[in-house]
């Protein structure tokens, strides 16, 4: 049977890429999806098959260095997130005045946005996470209340007050906390179980399929220089990135040595910031990394999972440089696994970054385990594996003689 699929997502490269080949595959065995997103993201989603669905989004123009330097407790970006979630609810509201979809999938972002649509609606819904899944025992969102260093959300009277009118309004019962903390009875991660934290605690609810990689076109095209010598990626990702200082020591540490430096720098800085690059560096801003990690050697990475994830799926160690709180749990975990080596920014120099980058290469534990972590990532299922289990988890929950919205949230009458 071919179902209506609704996607609830934010306007984020790490949130939407992880998703579009499961939207490819969806839409090739016959099924609609609707995609609500913002801005320049509502391509690629088209392009993978989906009908987007715009929002107003305040994240997508935000610096988020600056929102989380305000010294507020968390306020302003606590307020942000939910402000984010309301918009994604009121256009989701507005465009389906006649039939709602069949199952509704939200991230980890707009949970509050998608799982008040499914109550509404009175639908099935589940998550999509594409860092670290959430259980009872394990709450990445939790770990990143902490590592940012302020309050959480639900000890802020306005944040607590705005989310419990939100409820009220959809006809949730639930307490803001019950709604807050309750576990999704269904959940694709993209990430292997074998990189889980905790993954001992996961049950069958949750379906780790890995990353789910497409060639992204849309972010450019790479080929690898002819010159012989081996490719190191440069990347502080899509969010915390606006460090050109970072960079000219990356351009420093390369210069005149045997490798070949591919340089990533997102849209907050200036490529001219870094001067006159040497023949062996070259810099975009935006590049499709998995062109680039076919052909590295290793992968200097801020720590975020999509990067993390692509690197191992090709084999490749890291020099972790986590450069923000939200990558903090990722970069953690690289180094518990041993799967490359952690700097912290105050470490790195030229001298120091070209030595640490050469000593990973030529580990030889490194890269065993690295490879072990590749063939988990590899067996995992990718984008058909993510299909098989919406389609089956959409069928139970179908059958059912009457079945609940979001994780039982709202009671439901037969």
């Amino acid at each position: 049977m071919k179902w209506h699929i609704l996607i609830v997502n934010v306007a984020s490269h790490g949130l939407v890429y992880p998703t579009l080949p499961v939207v490819s595959e969806l839409v090739r065995r016959g099924h609609r999806v609707t995609y609500a997103t913002a801005g320049g993201f509502a391509e690629p989603v088209a392009a993978a098959g989906a009908t987007p669905l715009r929002y107003r989004s305040e994240i997508l123009h935000a610096d988020p260095e600056e929102v989380f330097g305000d010294d507020d407790g968390g306020a302003r970006p606590h307020l942000m997130y939910l402000r984010e979630n309301l918009s994604v609810l009121r256009a989701v509201t507005g465009h389906f005045a006649g039939e709602p979809p069949d199952l509704v999938l939200y991230d980890d972002f707009p949970f509050i946005a998608g799982r008040l649509l499914a109550a509404r609606w009175r639908r099935p819904a589940g998550r999509l996470s594409a860092a670290f899944a959430s259980n009872e025992h394990y709450s990445f969102s939790d770990d990143m209340v902490r590592l940012s260093g302020t309050v959480h959300p639900l000890d802020l009277p306005r944040f607590r007050e705005a989310l419990a009118g939100a409820l009220a309004t959809y006809g949730v019962t639930a307490s803001p906390e019950e709604f807050w903390r309750r576990v999704a009875d269904f959940t694709v991660a993209f990430i292997p179980r074998a990189f889980q934290i905790a993954a001992e605690t996961f049950d069958d609810r949750f379906a780790f399929v890995g990353p789910c990689l497409g060639e992204r076109g849309f972010l450019g095209r790479w080929s690898p220089p002819d010159t012989g010598v081996p490719v190191v990626l440069v990347s502080l990702g899509a969010t915390f990135n606006g460090h050109p200082e970072f960079f000219r020591e990356c351009v420093r540490a390369f210069a005149g040595e045997p490798w070949h430096a591919v340089l990533t720098l997102g849209d907050r800085v200036d490529p001219a910031e870094l001067g006159v690059l040497p023949a062996n560096v070259e810099v975009h801003r935006w590049v499709p990394h998995v062109s680039v990690l076919r052909h590295a050697s290793v992968c200097v990475t801020h720590g975020g999972m999509g990067t993390v994830m692509e690197s191992l799926y090709w084999g490749r160690p890291m020099v972790v440089v986590p450069r923000s709180f939200d990558v903090e749990p990722m970069a953690r975990r690289v180094g518990e696994l041993g799967l490359g080596v952690l700097l912290r920014p105050a470490e790195v120099d030229a001298s120091k970054l070209r030595d640490v980058v050469a000593t990973v290469a030529a580990d030889r534990e490194v890269s065993r385990r690295v490879r072990a972590m590749r063939d988990e990532v590899r067996s995992a299922g990718g984008p058909g594996r993510a299909a098989d289990e919406i389609e089956v988890y959409l069928s139970r929950v179908r059958k059912e003689a009457a079945w609940r919205t979001d994780e039982a949230i709202v009671e439901m009458r037969s």
